[in-house]
């Protein structure tokens, strides 16, 4: 499966008051303009995975299209240099130069990943069931079963029919991060898997949020996609 991405990197110009919520939301004003005008000659829309995600990855501010969000931004960024409006305006530092064809799907090779922001596994009765496991072992065994769950929902909200099974093992590390006002459990860490993903694409949960962000890992003389 070929899936059309793009993306951008952005500077706020008022990193004081800026605020990532209101870009998105900016983002996706855009995106419903773009898809009343062009919803009949868009292929391979995606309906159940969001399209269009901004998210901070380390020091950047990144904007990521998939499918339709793709065919969006490489449009509205078209003779602009910047993008927002009013504390949220941000400045366009790097983008593709045009929509991006990335394959998606199982494969024969193993890939390498790891979560460049953190990965939303748990939800209430998971987080439950985590807790009162014995020892890492277990609870490894129970991320990994859970990885493998949310990556073949990644795969279906992209409506990519899985015909063999998705592999994974995973070697993650949790922590405690305050979440609004809740204190959530979030892990980061590597995977590896039989499924191909694009760069700077979130699994888990509250992916629009900008969690989950995942970029594979190059191998060089020292690393082998293989090792974690």
């Amino acid at each position: 499966m070929i899936l059309r991405t793009f993306i951008l990197t952005l500077e706020p110009e008022y990193p004081l008051v800026f605020a990532v919520e209101e870009l998105r939301s900016f983002l996706n004003k855009e995106l419903a303009e773009f898809m009343a005008l062009h919803r009949t000659n868009t292929p391979g829309l995606v309906h159940r995975y969001p399209v269009i995600q901004a998210k901070q990855v380390k020091r950047d501010l990144i904007v990521i299209g998939v499918s339709q969000g793709a065919d969006c931004l490489g449009q509205i960024i078209r003779d602009r240099r910047t993008l927002g409006a009013g504390e949220n305006t941000c400045r366009i530092t790097a983008c593709d130069p045009e929509v991006r064809s990335e394959p998606f799907g199982i494969t024969d090779i193993v890939t390498a990943y790891e979560f460049l922001t953190p990965y939303l596994a748990l939800n209430q009765q998971h987080a439950k069931q985590f807790y009162d496991l014995n020892g890492k072992a277990q609870r490894d065994a129970f991320l990994q079963t859970l990885l493998s769950t949310h990556l073949v929902t990644l795969a279906k909200s992209l409506d990519y029919r899985i015909t063999t099974p998705v592999s994974c093992e995973a070697k993650v590390r949790f922590k405690k991060e305050r979440i609004g006002n809740e204190n959530v459990m979030v892990f980061l860490g590597k995977f590896r898997t039989n499924l191909r993903i694009p760069d700077y694409l979130g699994i888990g949960r509250r992916v629009s949020e900008g969690y989950g962000t995942i970029t594979c890992i190059r191998e060089s003389a020292d690393t082998h996609a293989g090792d974690l």
